[in-house]
């Protein structure tokens, strides 16, 4: 009887094994992520600006429906050109050095299971080339692939004259996670993503801080020192700049608690940095001040997905010289506004009548924010997430058992900027001075905006006039991205807006060209704005919004005189870009 009672007691706890295995794996694995790994797009990649007769490299990758290499492609492909004078965006022909025909090899065909790129011996979908342009100008590589004659463009590639002094324009993700907190794969994996497939210039891993597994000072397993580690490791200047930061998260690890600062990441000019979490330091302004008695490196931080309703932001805390920078985008979604004409909407944003959250109320503010986005990515692919894919399931390389792998229903945001070379002190500087401008997806458009010949990073993006009355000119210059989800798609610019004081001033939304170019006057008078939104609590103090925890000065809260702009821009596959503020005002 108890041998019955024992086996029948066996069968019920395999059978639950079975079940829960079985529920598991509906739920979690998706074998068409893991079987279905055909190429259907070619994605070319080259530098973004170039001197006239510079060797560059120039990679091609094959990608499946999930924007995976499709490590099986085997076609064979060709190279042309399609160059523009600068100035008139007329076609010209140019003297260039293109690479000869060829044809992908592949030793590896469950790339759906395992990434193409770590398996050696063969291309398996990415392949880099050398190429020479010596014709000053716009340019974009074609690539044809031979036997079907599907084509596609790379990014627009900007050739400088020799002798120019210019700045080059560099492309990184500043803003992911790794299985160190909640997202997926290691350190490594991330930076090797970054480096080797998302071809980034720049990368920064941003784990959560408070799971790093503390004793009071003491680092348990070292963790937190590899993780620095790590990202010095790889950083190689003039190749790949990696930067030392971390996510600082209230109301993350303890929730209920009645704490709405925003998640502030934060930015080491150096190699090192010293340990920080809410648990010890509680406010933005504690953590600031800790960290300058306690970092010999300069450091900037910025908030992101402000409007998200459990981690939105306070303006209140605001430091000018450390705060220079926004996250317009990332994976949430954009915090531009809470209004109908946002272009991508926030998960889980505030109500859409409550202000005091979004980017546009916090130029009102007077806070002189320029513009980044990033990733934000918890599936381990800094520079290009697709979590927004159907590859966002369990069984999709870099591996997780993080919950935040899903539910993430826009791509990624990328950080353009502009600097002479690619080193750590470069890059950090561009983004302490705002010389940099936020766009999404893989998209790396060229963008050129300025004001009376002041662009964004000149003097704080700061115009200084005579008089409140000086006209201002406006120039905007765009090249659109030739990427593609398809052959033969030519992606043009599709819309074009310009915002002054948070307020929409001029919009062009059927341009349908691979260029725009404008110059647009404004000679209204210069007369600033202000936030008109504070509300008085029961303390008798005045607060930004109903969730704010630092009083302020309603007086306080405004441009100081200053008009800003800034241009929102959009292609027809759905990329978009942002580039500002820049303020112009009477000193």
């Amino acid at each position: 009887m108890n041998m019955d009672r024992d086996k029948m007691l066996l069968i019920g706890k395999i059978f639950l094994i079975i079940f829960a295995l079985g529920l598991w794996t509906y739920s979690y694995i998706d074998f068409n992520v893991m079987f279905n790994n055909d190429k259907v797009t070619l994605w070319i990649h080259g530098p973004s600006i170039v001197e006239e007769d510079e060797e560059f490299s120039l990679t091609v990758e094959a990608w499946d429906i999930f924007e995976r290499l499709a490590g099986s492609f085997t076609g064979e492909i060709s190279f042309s050109i399609e160059s523009y004078n600068f100035t008139t965006l007329e076609g010209i022909s140019s003297d260039h050095t293109s690479p000869a025909d060829y044809i992908f090899s592949s030793n590896f065909i469950w790339s759906g299971i395992l990434p193409a790129y770590i398996i050696p011996g063969a291309d398996n979908g990415k392949k880099t080339f050398n190429m020479k342009i010596s014709t000053p100008g716009i340019h974009y590589v074609v690539v044809e692939e031979k036997n079907n004659h599907n084509r596609y463009r790379s990014n627009p590639i900007i050739v400088k004259s020799k002798g120019d002094s210019y700045l080059k324009l560099y492309w990184g993700d500043l803003h992911g996670h790794t299985l160190f907190s909640d997202g997926s794969g290691l350190p490594v994996e991330s930076y090797q993503i970054a480096r080797d497939v998302s071809l980034l210039d720049f990368a920064a891993l941003t784990d959560h801080c408070e799971h790093f597994p503390r004793m009071g000072d003491i680092d348990i397993f070292n963790i937190f020192d590899n993780y620095i580690q790590t990202t010095n490791s790889f950083n190689e200047p003039k190749k790949f700049v990696t930067i030392v930061a971390l996510e600082w998260t209230p109301r993350y690890v303890v929730r209920g608690a009645d704490i709405v600062f925003g998640h502030l990441n934060v930015y080491f000019e150096g190699d090192n940095m010293p340990f920080f979490s809410t648990f010890t330091h509680l406010t933005p302004d504690v953590l600031f001040e800790y960290l300058e008695e306690n970092s010999d490196d300069d450091f900037i931080s910025w908030t992101h997905h402000t409007i998200r309703k459990d981690y939105a932001s306070d303006y209140a805390f605001y430091h000018e010289d450390i705060n220079t920078l926004i996250e317009i985008y990332s994976v949430h979604g954009s915090c531009e506004t809470l209004g109908n004409d946002t272009y991508f909407e926030e998960v889980s944003k505030i109500p859409t009548n409550e202000p005091g959250y979004s980017v546009r109320d916090a130029l009102k503010m007077g806070r002189r924010f320029g513009f980044t986005a990033s990733g934000d990515t918890h599936d381990g692919r800094l520079g290009h997430s697709i979590s927004h894919t159907e590859a966002s399931a369990y069984n999709q390389y870099p591996y997780t058992l993080a919950g935040y792998r899903l539910g993430h229903p826009h791509p990624n945001g990328l950080t353009g900027i502009f600097a002479f070379n690619l080193t750590r002190k470069s890059v950090f500087k561009a983004l302490k001075t705002k010389t940099c401008f936020a766009t999404t997806g893989v998209s790396r458009p060229y963008i050129e905006f300025n004001i009376n010949g002041t662009t964004v990073g000149d003097n704080n993006s700061t115009l200084n006039v005579a008089s409140n009355k000086t006209h201002r000119k406006i120039n905007i210059f765009i090249c659109a991205d030739g990427v593609s989800f398809g052959p033969n798609n030519i992606n043009n610019i599709s819309e074009v807006e310009i915002y002054k004081n948070s307020e929409l001033w001029y919009s062009n939304k059927s341009i349908n060209d691979i260029f725009f170019k404008i110059s647009i006057l404004d000679n209204k008078t210069i007369t600033g704005t202000s936030y008109e939104n504070c509300i008085q609590k029961k303390d008798g103090k005045w607060y930004i919004h109903q969730n704010s925890l630092k009083p302020v000065n309603p007086e306080e809260l405004n441009t100081g005189g200053f008009d800003y702009y800034y241009i929102r821009t959009r292609d027809i596959s759905g990329y978009a870009a942002w580039v500002g503020p820049i303020w112009v005002g009477v000193p």
